[in-house]
């Protein structure tokens, strides 16, 4: 149940808190006094996808915007929000913000002040409202919808059976498709098989497991062409930092010299005490630097025969990115592709295994799908008497509604197609909804459907926005008493110009223009007083003054009899 909401600078409302109480709540007013604006707010709240008229809702000029709902929380919103390790509290707030950043609104929503994201706010709204807007009847003609729905009426046994067929049909999917792959994989390694195996050797011999071996080969090639210069210039380093040059001492001999005659100055200067400790680091890095090049001049001992050998082996390496016109890296993936197929002969001796095991759940899965189609008949014959009883007692005397089954290859659903098929008139063949009814009859069709399945529904509100559209007055009271009868469940809001639909409700807000300081807004009222509701009645039947107030009197006195 919605208990509250509350805007700020939303567009035509402004600033605006609203308290609701449970059972039949209509919203009246004139043409553009806002109505369609405030269904608005309610779907953008928790909104499915993103949309402009998101960004039409907020008050122009505005900085910050937001919507904010507080609902009592049903167990299945409970459960909901336990599984993603929400609070659970007594009363659930969920938010909606707009913020002017960089010229655009950037929206977000909470719940309860925490941060969600949409997918959470779209699984939410199916558990709180549940939308039925002009135009709506579209979903009466997709296949899958009236699936879910005649599912929907289902006991625990059908719903038992529908979780199996869905468990049956995706163990035999998964056994199906490794059964394909084996196939596909096994008809096509045959003809390759000999020629895998041939490259699969060739490849192997290589031992190939560095995609950089070439880059470091010719590295060292070029080092070991070059021992002799290598060797010549390292020793020459060495006799100059390290030993004496004829009559010359060695650049450590210099430096140890300094050293020592810096250490006797420190002491006699102090302030030289830190040219000393820098200098002191120098000598031992430069020690550290001697010592790497004796380390590296140990190195330059190599066998002469090991560049022969490193020469054959880069040969070997260019000789086949040559052959198979692949670098070092390209080679290597080959190889493993290469493996994985050698690897399809373990399968193909699996092949019977895999194909008797794909039998066996395909004939669980068919045993399910014939199970499930017995009890959706079963249903759908009681769907079919439950709407043709409520569309006569809604003004359709003549109506005839049919659910008409189709095998279809089985899916995660099952094997069953169905079409809605409906005729108001004697004479006139059953036909898909979009091309026999009326705007009217689609309406009380909706309706209809919306009254026996809100047993089974449980979202928290349900929303009609004109559900009377092309209804004529005769029919209105029985619209009503549908309404009203649904509020008992749930709580029913509903946008309505038919005055004796509103006055069968048990809560009327009237929705009114006023022009404040140059801005249009749009006032919410709510008519507690008897005289105020006769009021807004009578301006929605319209006429002479005293019939309209007349009438409308008498709709109350009706309702509360």
């Amino acid at each position: 149940m919605l208990n509250s909401l509350r805007f700020q600078n939303i567009a035509l409302f402004g600033n605006l808190e609203i308290d609701f109480d449970k059972g039949f709540t209509v919203f009246t007013g004139q043409t553009g006094s806002g109505k369609s604006i405030f269904i608005d707010t309610l779907n953008a709240l928790l909104a499915k996808k993103t949309t402009s008229l998101d960004n039409r809702l907020v008050a122009k000029g505005s900085v910050f915007s937001s919507i904010e709902a507080v609902f009592s929380v049903l167990q299945n919103t409970k459960d909901w929000l336990i599984n993603q390790e929400f609070d659970i509290e007594e009363e659930l707030v969920v938010t909606r913000e707009w913020r002017l950043k960089e010229k655009k609104y950037k929206s977000r929503f909470r719940i309860n002040g925490v941060l969600v994201n949409r997918d959470q706010i779209s699984e939410l709204r199916s558990l709180l409202f549940d939308f039925t807007l002009q135009g709506d009847t579209y979903t009466l003609n997709d296949s899958l919808h009236q699936l879910s729905l005649l599912d929907s009426l289902g006991s625990k046994r059908i719903q038992e059976s529908i979780a199996k067929v869905k468990q049956n049909w995706k163990i035999w999917h998964d056994s199906n498709s490794r059964l394909e792959e084996a196939r596909d994989k096994i008809l096509d390694s045959k003809k390759k098989l000999e020629e895998i195996q041939y490259i699969y050797q060739d490849l192997d011999k290589l031992q190939l497991e560095d995609p950089n071996e070439q880059i470091k080969l010719e590295t060292d090639q070029n080092r070991l062409s070059n021992i002799l210069r290598l060797k010549e210039g390292v020793k020459s380093i060495l006799t100059r930092l390290n030993e004496s040059l004829d009559e010359y001492p060695s650049i450590l001999d210099h430096t140890n010299f300094c050293i020592n005659e810096l250490k006797i100055l420190s002491k006699i200067d102090s302030s030289l005490e830190p040219i000393f400790e820098s200098f002191y680091r120098i000598i031992n890095n430069l020690n550290d630097l001697i010592y790497q090049i004796n380390d590296y001049e140990k190195t330059l001992d190599i066998d002469p025969s090991f560049l022969n050998d490193l020469q054959v082996r880069l040969s070997t390496l260019k000789f086949y990115q040559k052959k198979y016109q692949r670098n070092l890296f390209d080679l290597i993936s080959y190889k493993n592709e290469l493996t994985n197929c050698l690897s399809l002969q373990d399968i193909s001796n699996n092949i019977n295994e895999l194909s008797s095991f794909e039998n066996n759940k395909r004939i669980l899965r068919d045993k399910s799908n014939e199970d499930l189609s017995i009890l959706r008949k079963i249903i759908a014959s009681q769907l079919e008497d439950k709407l043709i009883n409520c569309l006569q007692n809604l003004g359709i005397p003549n109506v005839r509604f049919k659910v008409v089954f189709e095998e279809c290859a089985p899916t995660i659903n099952g094997i069953d197609k169905v079409k809605f098929m409906f005729s108001a008139n004697p004479g006139l063949p059953l036909a898909p909804l979009a091309e026999t009814a009326s705007g009217g009859e689609k309406s009380r069709v909706l309706l209809a459907i919306k009254a026996i399945f809100s047993t089974f529904d449980q979202a928290n509100l349900l929303i009609f926005d004109e559900i009377d559209s092309g209804i004529s007055g005769s029919v209105s009271s029985h619209v009503a008493k549908v309404l009203r009868e649904l509020s008992k469940h749930q709580q029913v809001f509903c946008v309505t110009h038919q005055p004796l639909i509103a006055a069968f409700a048990d809560n009327h807000f009237a929705l009114k223009k006023s022009v404040i300081s140059g801005s249009t807004k749009s006032i919410v009222v709510n008519l507690k007083e008897t005289v105020d509701r006769q009021r807004e009645l009578a301006l929605l039947a319209g006429g002479e003054i005293v019939e309209a107030n007349a009438y409308a009197a008498s709709l109350l006195e009706h309702k509360a009899a």
